[in-house]
């Protein structure tokens, strides 16, 4: 348990470095003069070094001790941390924001990869939720937290900070995580045979279309909760925190049912269940109370994704584990890029109504998509 909670902080770490600067935008943008499309590369820097490094890290250091690859994950988490908080140029913070990321890419999936071989098989599920907690908690506090520390001392402390509990955090992992945890070594080979292999394929890039619906609304989701509302920014955050305590929920709720009804049917519910919570979220009128309890269940329920999708694509190939989960890993980002720009469009023809057809439309693709990877996977299931 205590290795668990520790690899959870760690994914708080990552959390921070990836959602904080959300809170800190405006004052990055003030400081270093950026366009809104300079400010929007802040966040899409660091999305498609996620997406591209992590799967070729996780290969490239296939062969390495899980415990070494932490610690160079979570040092390069220091470094571009670091590197962010001295920027005096777009460049520059570019660049600290693409190194950071790389190091997230290595330790997530690795992290994952520990959990699961470090309890029995029928604890699995629980133990990927407990690691997950670290990154649904950074969701429900890090931007609110960053832009606290931004708008008072300044948007670099945070990033100074975040650079601080990595360093300590690798420290920790080197002295408490063990060496040499049995787990199959990845190679490029591996990668490229995951990549062309239809039943592998097909699994993976579920996580585009199940995620890339979730994030059509939630692209615009304090809008949304402005225009229904019709509240002031209290109002928002409030019902933003709902939301993500939802989230944090979801991630306990997907290792319970992974653990009780397999991850098959745990991700039949995280595909379906969000379905009638984004259109009532989107096609009705509600007041704060009926919002709350409509984020709480969307949330909930769609969390449950990470941990039966991770569940399922290591019974699907236990020998590709490390490069499946990197994978995996890189399309929660491309779902949020398919997501992100189908919700402009959307939004810009219909309005929150067309928010609300776009995600459930994507959304019944995601289960059609569950349903051919099922169908192709067998039954197969722990």
């Amino acid at each position: 348990m205590a290795l668990l909670v520790l690899l959870s902080v760690g994914m708080l770490v990552v959390g921070f470095g990836a959602f904080g600067v959300i809170g800190v935008i405006t004052p990055i943008s003030r400081d270093l003069a950026l366009t809104p499309v300079g400010a929007g590369w802040i966040v899409s820097a660091y999305a498609l070094a996620y997406a591209i490094g992590s799967p070729l890290g996780a290969s490239i250091t296939g062969r390495l001790d899980r415990r070494a690859v932490l610690v160079i994950g979570m040092g390069l988490i220091a470094a571009g941390a670091l590197l962010t908080a001295v920027a005096a140029s777009p460049a520059v913070l570019y660049a600290g924001r693409i190194l950071l990321a790389f190091g997230a890419g290595l330790y997530s999936p690795a992290a994952a990869g520990v959990a699961m071989m470090a309890v029995p098989t029928a604890q699995r599920g629980r133990a990927l939720a407990a690691v997950y907690t670290g990154l649904t908690v950074s969701q429900v506090i890090g931007v609110p937290t960053a832009g606290m520390i931004g708008f008072t001392i300044g948007w670099p402390w945070l990033f100074i900070g975040i650079a601080l509990v990595a360093v300590i955090m690798a420290a920790a992992l080197w002295l408490r995580v063990p060496a040499r945890i049995a787990i199959a070594p990845a190679t490029l080979g591996d990668l490229a045979r995951a990549m062309t292999d239809p039943r592998l394929a097909i699994a993976v890039l579920v996580t585009v279309t199940v995620m890339g619906a979730a994030w059509i609304p939630y692209t615009f989701l304090s809008p949304i909760i402005e225009e229904k509302t019709g509240g002031g920014a209290g109002i928002v955050a409030t019902l933003l925190v709902v939301y993500g305590v939802g989230s944090v929920a979801g991630n306990a709720l997907g290792g319970f049912l992974v653990d009780r009804i397999g991850a098959n049917r745990t991700l039949l519910i995280a595909a379906t269940g969000p379905l009638p919570f984004m259109a009532a979220l989107t096609f009705i009128a509600w007041e704060p109370w009926l919002g709350g309890i409509i984020l709480f269940l969307w949330g909930m329920l769609g969390w449950t994704i990470g941990v039966s999708q991770q569940a399922r694509l290591v019974a699907l190939d236990p020998a590709r584990m490390q490069v499946l989960l990197s994978l995996n890993a890189a399309c929660i980002y491309g779902g949020a890029a398919l997501g992100a720009s189908l919700a402009g469009l959307a939004k810009s023809l219909g309005g929150i109504p067309g928010l609300g057809m776009a995600a459930v439309g994507l959304g019944l693709v995601g289960v059609a998509h569950l349903a051919l990877s099922l169908k192709l996977g067998g039954r197969r299931d722990y």
